[in-house]
C-alpha cells in the first residue's frame, strides 16, 4: 500500500526546505508527574556523545555537561545512559532500582533507540527524536515564541510553525492539510495575529452548512436575488475586509463555488449575488482540508485552486506523531480548565500521563482537549488527574514503578480496562507483512501496536519488509 499523498508531499517539501540530514539527536521532556509543569527551558535537550540520566543530589543543577538530574523519587542516582554507536544511539539501564522503560517495555541492560522511541525515567517521559539543523532552530524559536497557544518541540510541526510565521508577513494564501482535530483552525488564527492585518479573523466551515448556501455566505446577496432575500446582505469575504478569510474544509465547497472563490482570488473583485457592481476587496484567504490534495486528485479540490491556494501546502502532522507535545497540550488544557473553576491545577499521575502519551488519539488535540475536559469534572479539585478520571475506551498504560507510600496511584489498573496485548508470534507478523507488501506501518495498524515495537519484532524474527514489496 502506497503511502498517503499528504505523507508524500510533505516529505518532498521536507526535503526541499532542509538539505541538511536529520542526524541530530533530541531527547524531549513531555511531562512529568505531579503539580509542577514542564517549562520551555527544560523541554528541548540536544544531545552530543553521551548523557547520563539520574535523581538529582542535594545542591546540584538541574542540567550539568553530559548529565540531566531529576527531582524524582522513583528516579535512581544513577538511572539511565543514552549513549551514540556505530549504528546510531542507545540507552543502557544503569542497575534502576525501578526500571528503565522503552515504548513501555523495561528494559534490560542496552537498548537502541530509534526516531520517537518514548523513554520512562521514573514518573518522567521523555521522546528520543533525530532532527536537521532547521527543525532544531524551528523548535528554539517556537520555544521562545510560540505561534500557537503551546509551543511545540515536533521538529515536523516546528517547521511547519516556522514557515507559516514567515508566509504571515506576506498577503499569499495558505492552505493547510491535517487530520480532523490536529488545530488547522488554531494555526490560521496564530498566522492571522502575527500578520499584522487589521481586520478581523472570520471562519466558514465549509462543511457545515449546505453547499447552495456557501455562495451567499460567502459573497451576500442583495435584495430580491432569490425569494427569500427581501433584504441585502454582506458576505463573509466583505466581513474579512483588511483581515483573513479562514475557509475550513474547502473540499466540501461545491464545484461552482469553487470557481467563483478562484476567480475572487485573481481580481480580488467581490460581486454580491443578484448584483452587477463589484468592488476591490482587501483579504487574505487561510484555507484548511482533510482531504487529498494531490493535483490531479478528484477529491473535492479543484486543480487551479488548489495550485492558487499555494503551490506548497503545509501538512500539521497528526497528535500520535508528536507526543512530545502531549504533555505540554494537556497541562494547557489542565491549566484553563481549572481556571475556569477558580482552582488551582494539581497536575497528573504517573499512570494518567502513561495512558496520554501512549494513546492514539483519532480525534488528535480535540480529542485530548475533551478528554482532559472531562477528566477536571470528575476530579475532585485538590487530586491530581489519574486514570479513574479518563475515558475507559483509552488503553491501559504500560507498567509503571510504585512509590511504598502509594502503590496504587501509579500502578492502577482499573476494571474495564484492556490489558496490554502479547507480542505476536512471527506467523502473524510474516502473514501481515504479505497482506500489507512490507509496509511497517500498515502491519503496526493492523496489530494495533507501536510502529516502533514493530520493527523490533521484525529485526527480532529475521524479516526483511523489502522482501515483501
Amino acid at each position: 500500500m502506497s503511502p498517503s499523498p499528504e505523507r508524500t508531499l510533505t516529505a518532498q517539501l521536507d526535503a526541499v526546505s532542509s538539505a541538511n540530514v536529520a542526524d541530530i539527536p533530541l531527547l524531549l521532556l513531555v511531562a512529568r508527574a505531579g503539580g509542577a509543569p514542564v517549562g520551555a527551558n527544560e523541554r528541548l535537550l540536544v544531545l552530543s556523545r553521551a548523557l547520563d540520566i539520574g535523581r538529582r543530589p542535594t545542591g546540584a543543577a538541574s542540567v550539568m555537561p553530559g548529565a540531566v538530574f531529576l527531582d524524582d523519587p522513583l528516579a535512581s542516582s544513577k538511572h539511565a545512559r543514552l549513549e551514540r554507536n556505530e549504528d546510531g544511539w542507545s540507552v543502557l539501564d544503569q542497575g534502576s532500582k525501578n526500571g528503565l522503560f522503552v515504548m513501555g517495555e523495561k528494559v534490560s541492560g542496552e537498548r537502541d533507540l530509534e526516531d520517537g522511541d518514548v523513554l520512562t525515567v521514573g514518573s518522567h517521559f521523555f521522546v528520543f527524536r533525530l532532527a536537521t539543523q532547521d527543525q532544531v532552530a524551528a523548535i528554539r524559536k517556537d520555544l521562545a515564541s510560540p505561534l500557537a497557544p503551546v509551543a511545540t518541540t515536533s521538529p515536523r510541526l516546528a517547521l511547519q510553525s516556522d514557515k507559516l510565521r514567515r508566509l504571515a508577513v506576506s498577503d499569499a494564501e495558505v492552505l493547510l492539510v491535517g487530520e480532523t482535530g490536529v488545530g488547522k483552525e488554531v494555526y490560521a488564527r496564530a498566522l492571522h495575529e502575527v500578520s499584522g492585518r487589521k481586520g478581523k479573523f472570520v471562519a466558514l466551515n465549509c462543511a457545515a452548512i449546505p453547499r447552495e448556501l456557501v455562495e451567499s455566505e460567502l459573497f451576500g446577496f442583495r435584495a430580491g436575488a432569490h425569494s427569500t432575500a427581501q433584504a441585502g446582505k454582506p458576505g463573509l469575504v466583505e466581513e474579512a475586509d483588511g483581515g483573513t478569510l479562514f475557509l475550513d474544509e474547502i473540499g466540501e465547497m461545491g464545484r461552482e463555488t469553487q470557481t467563483k472563490m478562484l476567480r475572487f482570488l485573481q481580481d480580488r473583485e467581490l460581486t454580491a449575488l443578484g448584483s452587477t457592481r463589484s468592488r476591490k476587496i482587501d483579504v487574505r484567504v487561510v484555507a484548511a482540508t482533510n482531504r487529498s490534495v494531490m493535483p490531479g486528485s478528484t477529491d473535492g479540490l479543484r486543480d487551479d485552486l488548489l495550485g492558487r491556494l499555494g503551490a506548497a501546502p503545509l501538512w500539521l502532522p497528526p497528535l500520535h506523531e508528536r507526543r512530545e507535545d502531549i504533555g505540554a497540550l494537556a497541562t494547557f488544557f489542565l491549566s484553563r480548565e481549572c481556571a475556569k473553576r477558580g482552582v488551582p491545577p494539581a497536575g497528573f499521575e504517573a499512570a494518567a500521563l502513561s495512558t496520554l502519551v501512549f494513546a492514539a488519539f483519532p480525534l488528535n488535540v480535540r480529542q485530548l482537549e475533551k478528554t482532559i475536559a472531562a477528566a477536571v469534572a470528575l476530579a475532585d479539585p485538590r487530586e491530581p488527574i489519574g486514570l479513574r478520571h479518563l475515558p475507559e475506551t483509552l488503553p491501559a498504560p504500560p507498567p509503571l514503578a510504585a512509590t511504598p507510600a502509594s502503590p496504587s496511584r501509579l500502578g492502577e489498573t482499573p476494571s474495564g480496562r484492556k490489558p496490554p496485548e502479547p507480542a505476536p508470534v512471527p506467523e502473524d507478523v510474516e502473514r501481515l507483512l504479505q497482506l500489507h507488501k512490507g509496509n511497517v506501518a500498515e502491519v503496526a495498524r493492523s496489530l494495533g501496536r507501536q510502529r516502533a515495537a514493530v520493527w523490533r519484532w521484525i529485526k527480532q524474527f529475521g524479516f526483511h519488509p523489502e522482501t515483501y514489496r
